[in-house]
């Protein structure tokens, strides 16, 4: 972690993925950094700041993947969910905007009472499509348009929540090849949304949330972490 001259490290910042400091020169030679995947998505409810917060912590501030995360909340309410992760994360977080490219190293968080899925161009899309499974924003669009697009390089996580938001689009992600992590019940305000998941055999691993954020370190960053966690490449 890089300190200031007085020993602290770096306060997190808001940050725009589309201002100066998150683009990279033109003709910049840094060498891209190895990613195993190339979108992280998220999905949560009831308790969700907590647990997004404890999973975001540990990544770097180089994280090489975007992570795209929806959290159930009230459509008339103002949301700062935003600013809360930003407060323990290296990484830039916004409010996700429609057309926008997805950036490594960048949290994007759905809108409230809007669905955020991901088009063929890997942009941010923003729709006013009726609630799915009761939500919306629902995770299950944003999963399933991640595994239509980026296949077996998706990595989804399914932290706490009720009901059963998740787990229709971890089943697309699985069946692209890609990876599902979940919350580990025990640790949730409401484990609805992991159990629904780990019923149907769709988890590959589950855990508290500090240590699913020390795994995506590992499997998004780390070459050939994937296959020391004994997770399978091929479609299921």
């Amino acid at each position: 972690m890089v300190r200031s001259r007085s020993g602290e490290p770096p306060t997190p910042r808001m940050q725009h993925a589309d201002t100066p400091d998150s683009v990279e020169p033109r003709g910049s030679a840094r060498e891209v950094p190895f990613a195993a995947f190339d979108v992280v998505v998220v999905a949560t409810s009831l308790g969700g700041r907590e647990a997004l917060e404890l999973v975001l912590e540990p990544l770097t501030a180089n994280f090489p993947a975007p992570v795209v995360v929806v959290q159930h909340m009230d459509a008339h309410a103002p949301s700062h969910l935003p600013e809360f992760l930003a407060r323990r994360t290296r990484l830039a977080v916004k409010f996700a905007e429609s057309g926008e490219p997805l950036r490594a190293s960048t949290v994007y968080v759905a809108t409230p009472g809007r669905h955020l899925v991901i088009g063929p161009d890997r942009r941010c899309v923003l729709s006013d499509e009726p609630p799915v499974r009761f939500s919306r924003p629902s995770a299950d669009p944003l999963f399933e348009s991640a595994a239509e697009v980026f296949g077996a390089r998706t990595l989804g996580v399914i932290l706490t929540g009720r009901l059963s938001d998740g787990a229709v689009g971890a089943g697309a992600i699985r069946r692209a090849g890609g990876v599902i992590l979940a919350q580990d019940p025990v640790t949730c305000r409401a484990p609805e949304m992991p159990q629904s998941a780990i019923r149907h055999g769709l988890v590959h691993i589950a855990l508290p949330p500090a240590a699913l954020g020390a795994a995506l370190c590992a499997l998004v960053a780390v070459p050939g972490a994937r296959a020391l966690f004994g997770l399978e490449t091929r479609a299921a």
